[in-house]
């Protein structure tokens, strides 16, 4: 490692799989070679820690869970922010955010960088109070989406101008087998599933948040008896996600295939793609679906509307209702071509506009501006 080089730290407690976690993944794979990316795991590496390792970026795992009760963990985030002297810090999710982002100020980091990825309503006050205090040393938060941006200050009292908004985005390589003949045949009969069936899919953790429940409601209407449906993540709430479905008599035509990595293939054996969280930030999963041009219909909550355009790259309904969504996925299937039409749509909107490389160049021109902010 070389002194030429600007060493970045992004860290969080864990890199599961998620949305936040893939951001970095894209951040250490695309970085221009002026900066030098290693990632901090503050507890465990998780999936995407061991995806990132394979990429060649030092990854360091120090075994801590800072907190009211471990309040001495902070000191060994601390330790490790010493011996790596980096000239940026950059922290995702709540664990970093807040204990990371204490230790770089109590060790004059020069640059410290918090994500907001989600509206988070449910924020404890003294996690907020905490946020607010620490702003005062932060140099930037870079938000998912204006709606984000707009949360976070208000929620915080943060200065605006210090909240940036850079939009999440996706690696669209991902989608390339996808594209491959015969890529959905071999996908539809590896999970049992016939070519002629009605498939609808959603990629999320199975979270409160994510409002499958509503999404299983809608399938029992009985215009959609005939519709599957693709549950591809994991999380707290997977056997109670079981037990609706069976309670919804859905148990055949919901399929759990739990955390994936392989979302191209996916993708392409869907007809739909369904986004129904009940509070959100940017998900990537959906844009990802709307560059494989598929139809989507998602909730218009937080910065999804920024994305989808109802009734011209995909359809919106309100948030925990099942009805909604009912009657908008009745209406993709009823039409199967203007369903492709707006997916078509939908794949030349977001192709250009959130892409990982406009992604990466905006986070390295903020590097850049806050340095040389930082060094005059």
């Amino acid at each position: 490692m070389t002194e030429s080089r600007v060493r970045v730290v992004y860290m969080a407690h864990t890199f599961a799989v998620g949305g936040a976690e893939e951001m970095v993944l894209n951040l250490v794979q695309h970085l221009p070679p002026r900066f030098q990316p290693v990632v901090c795991c503050i507890h465990d590496a998780g999936p995407i820690g061991e995806e990132i390792r394979k990429t060649g970026t030092p990854v360091s795992v120090l075994g801590l869970t800072p907190g009211l009760r471990r309040p001495g963990d902070l000191n060994g985030i601390r330790r490790y922010l010493r011996d790596q002297r980096p000239a940026i810090l950059h922290t995702f999710l709540l664990t970093a955010s807040l204990y990371g982002r204490l230790a770089a100020l109590l060790e004059h980091v020069p640059v410290v960088i918090g994500t907001e990825v989600n509206i988070y309503e449910r924020k404890r006050w003294h996690h907020i109070l905490a946020e607010r205090l620490l702003m005062r040393g932060t140099d930037r938060v870079i938000a998912s989406a204006r709606s984000v941006r707009e949360f976070y200050a208000r929620q915080v009292h943060a200065d605006p101008e210090k909240v940036d908004v850079i939009y999440n985005a996706v690696d669209w390589n991902a989608l390339r087998p996808a594209e491959q003949p015969g890529t959905r045949e071999r996908m539809r009969t590896s999970l049992g599933l016939s070519a002629d069936m009605k498939v609808a899919g959603v990629i999320a953790r199975l979270t409160e948040q994510k409002g499958h429940r509503f999404l299983f409601e809608a399938l029992a209407a009985p215009p959609l008896a005939d519709v599957h449906l693709l549950v591809v993540g994991d999380g707290e709430l997977r056997e109670a996600l079981r037990a609706d479905a069976g309670r919804l008599g859905l148990a055949s035509r919901v399929h759990f295939l739990g955390a994936r990595r392989d979302l191209g293939e996916l993708l392409a054996a869907v007809d739909v793609f369904v986004m129904p969280s009940l509070w959100e930030g940017l998900p990537l999963s959906l844009i990802l679906a709307m560059g494989a041009a598929l139809p989507v219909v998602a909730t218009s909550v937080a910065g999804i509307p920024e994305v989808v355009v109802d009734g011209e790259a995909g359809w919106l309904v309100p948030p925990g209702d099942s009805a909604a969504l009912a009657r908008a996925l009745t209406d993709v299937f009823a039409d199967p071509a203007r369903a492709a039409s707006i997916g078509r749509a939908a794949r030349d909107w977001v192709r250009p506009r959130f892409g990982v490389e406009e992604y990466v160049n905006a986070v390295a021109g903020l590097y850049d501006r806050l340095l040389a902010a930082r060094a005059a």
